[in-house]
């Protein structure tokens, strides 16, 4: 039983690698440049924490390449010990192809994500397997954020943990796998119905909760699914997913929302990310359920359940109070 709860937590954290982020803006109307990342990306290049703005700032420019570009330091700002904001000025002519690679040496894991504002926005996605974009060359907005839709649910620890608790409730019930199976895809449903109306609210500017409230939230909807395993407060599954879904799909609006997304092409955008949510969300579902369905005991999957309680209660508090002392 003890190797089957290191499996399933290892295998849990195989997605739970944090999404690094450096946002940029590139404004050619007005020839200034913008990036902001966390600071201890910084201290992991150098492999020190006592870096000066000047070597920050040299840095900065070995990684990042923007054609017929002169770049020019403005000022950095090192905002709470824990950003830094680089500000540029532009002499240019003619953009055509940007490189960036900030942090990609050590950090596979690491994304740049850029908004271009020209005679129109774009927004170009940075990757280890992606340094380098043609400004000129058509861009697909829905493959791309379809993309960025998968890697956000599968590096969602928090998303998978919700899912993976609803699963388990499934399987309480002590069901065949076949009768699981379609449950587990009216939770799965259900799931994808509500959050992506709150989603597109959301991105539209009709409803935007507050960050910090949203992702607290999240952490109690995990809580209580997992209380709901000992206690059953709920036996409808899939109603618990379609409440809770509203909820989750602020959070998958304020991660696209981070990306400096322009919606000028809103359903490609939208559409995308979200479909890169359902594809990503329906790999944990079939990766997960049929490992729990053959290792399945009540003590097991209550032990479990025991486990994500702790982890979602730390959640709340370390996102309640901005105290950062969870590492995903």
């Amino acid at each position: 039983m003890k190797n089957f709860i290191v499996f399933f937590i290892l295998a849990v954290n195989i997605f739970a690698h944090p999404l690094n982020i450096t946002k940029m803006e590139l404004d050619v109307n007005q020839s200034k440049f913008f990036m902001r990342f966390a600071i201890f990306n910084i201290y992991k290049a150098f492999g020190k924490e006592n870096i000066d703005k000047k070597q920050i700032n040299n840095y900065i420019l070995k990684h990042i390449q923007i054609d017929n570009c002169k770049i020019q330091l403005d000022k950095i700002k090192i905002r709470n010990e824990m950003v830094v904001d680089a500000y540029y000025k532009l002499k240019c002519n003619n953009i055509n192809q940007i490189k960036f690679n900030l942090f990609f040496d050590f950090d596979r894991t690491q994304q740049g994500v850029l908004k271009y504002i020209g005679s129109k926005e774009k927004v170009f996605v940075f990757s280890p397997s992606k340094e380098k974009y043609v400004l000129n060359k058509k861009q697909n907005q829905f493959l791309l954020f379809l993309r960025e839709g998968i890697i956000h649910i599968l590096e969602g620890i928090d998303h998978i943990f919700f899912l993976t608790m609803l699963i388990i409730s499934v399987l309480l019930k002590h069901l065949k796998l076949k009768q699981s199976l379609i449950e587990i895809v009216k939770v799965a449903t259900a799931f994808t119905l509500s959050h992506s109306m709150t989603l597109s609210l959301s991105m539209l500017n009709i409803v935007t909760p507050p960050e910090k409230l949203v992702e607290v939230a999240i952490a109690t909807t995990i809580l209580f699914v997992a209380l709901n395993n000992f206690y059953r407060w709920v036996n409808k599954e899939w109603q618990m997913a379609f409440i809770f879904g509203f909820i989750h799909g602020f959070g998958f609006a304020n991660a696209l929302r981070e990306m400096n997304v322009s919606l000028d092409n809103f359903i490609q955008v939208v559409f995308g990310f979200n479909s890169g949510v359902e594809i990503g969300q329906l790999f944990i579902i079939l990766s997960l359920t049929p490992i729990l369905f053959m290792l399945k005991s009540d003590k097991i999957i209550k032990i479990i359940s025991g486990f994500t309680i702790i982890l979602s209660i730390m959640w709340i508090i370390d996102r309640a109070f901005s105290l950062h002392f969870m590492p995903f």
